[in-house]
């Protein structure tokens, strides 16, 4: 699983672009991936788009999250890395990549091992389509503390 650190970062990115560059230069300081990752994310994002629409279907609003993630060789350790951009940025959808995400909340994947990819979008997954999983998220601010806590609590850390 994942180790249980305070792996969130606050940026203020205007684009797509900006924010790969940001979170791919705190990524390569915490010595998590490789300095080609940052070019990887950036192909891979244009190829297979991360965004997705969280709908419930239960009158509840829609919400928009994306889970950015490239190939193991540019990953040297495992964990989920929380971004919160002050802004919803533009993605394109994974499943209709003609659908625009306007994303706020990013769960870049960092995975050394093929092998658990599955296990890691299945916890995501369920954490998204929880009824109210995101609305607490949103509800602790910039309390990375909290957040932290609330992350491993519900398994996504």
């Amino acid at each position: 699983m994942f180790a249980v650190t305070q792996d969130i970062l606050f940026i203020d990115a205007h684009s797509q672009e900006e924010l790969f560059d940001i979170v791919s230069k705190a990524l390569i300081k915490q010595h998590y991936v490789s300095p080609d990752y940052r070019q990887a994310v950036k192909e891979r994002e244009r190829e297979f788009p991360t965004g997705l629409k969280i709908d419930l279907k239960d009158g509840t609003p829609i919400q928009y999250v994306a889970i950015p993630h490239t190939e193991t060789q540019y990953c040297l350790v495992d964990r989920i890395f929380y971004v919160k951009n002050s802004q919803p940025i533009t993605f394109k959808h994974m499943i209709n990549p003609e659908e625009e995400c306007r994303v706020q909340d990013f769960f870049f994947i960092i995975n050394s091992r093929n092998s658990n990819q599955s296990d890691i979008l299945s916890n995501l997954i369920t954490f998204f389509i929880t009824k109210g999983n995101l609305d607490r998220l949103h509800e602790l601010g910039d309390n990375k503390e909290k957040i932290n806590h609330y992350l491993i609590e519900k398994g996504v850390f």
